[in-house]
């Protein structure tokens, strides 16, 4: 007969060689890097490259988000901008 063995899926849990969570922090520092070269970049061709690329990783985390939530964030955005052309408006 079929003898019970332990090496089953469900018994042996498989072992993450990093943590999710470690996994995460590493693309999200990596990311960073990424937006901080492009910046930088950006800053030795002139400001409105800046604007480009702020634009650019903007409208891409704004693609990101849910339906709701992308609404509110536009409307943050809108605000954002009022008060920026209001602070230097002269």
């Amino acid at each position: 007969m079929n003898e019970p063995t332990t090496t089953a899926p469900w018994a042996n849990p498989p072992e993450r060689k990093k943590p999710l969570r470690r996994k995460r922090a590493e693309k999200l520092a990596r990311r960073a890097a990424h937006w901080g070269r492009r910046l930088e970049e950006a800053r030795a061709e002139g400001p409105d490259m800046v604007a480009a690329v702020t634009f650019d990783r903007l409208r891409g985390e704004l693609d990101k988000l849910p339906d709701g939530p992308r609404d509110r964030a536009y409307e943050d955005v809108v605000r954002a901008l009022d008060n920026i052309r209001e602070s230097h408006a002269q």
